[in-house]
């Protein structure tokens, strides 16, 4: 599978972890995450490429933890949205609040009914002093 070409941007390696500038830049083959992280005018965006399980999520939050200078952070479920309990909701939302830097300002992109509710949920689950929370549609 080829993902889609960048230019002049910033994205993180899936593959090598590396945060890598470059005009154009594609992954060829079999990719180890269903995720692409891209960072660009200081907004760090994770775009889903599947629906991802639970570890999927957590493995996408500490890649932006470890790499994002900035707490202006997009996840875009519009592939695949997501299909989680309740439980599990609520355990990346933990996950999240220990991992993740405030303050923050964050859009989720749900386009799908369930995903949509579900990110309203994550949205509740989240709540914490200097976070901001928006669901959208579409980007």
């Amino acid at each position: 599978m080829i993902q889609k070409h960048y230019r002049n941007r910033t994205l993180l390696n899936p593959v090598t972890k590396n945060l890598e500038k470059c005009d154009i830049l594609f992954f060829m083959e079999k990719m180890e995450n269903n995720y692409t992280v891209e960072i660009a005018d200081d907004v760090t965006t994770v775009r889903f490429l599947i629906k991802p399980g639970p570890d999927e999520i957590r493995k996408s939050i500490d890649d932006v933890a470890s790499i994002s200078a900035s707490g202006l952070r997009l996840w875009d479920l519009s592939a695949g949205g997501w299909d989680l309990t309740s439980e599990k909701l609520e355990k990346i939302a933990d996950y999240a609040k220990t991992k993740l830097m405030l303050p923050s300002k964050v859009a989720i992109v749900a386009p799908k009914d369930l995903s949509y509710g579900l990110s309203r949920v994550y949205e509740a689950l989240r709540r914490q002093e200097g976070l901001e929370i928006e669901i959208f549609r579409d980007e």
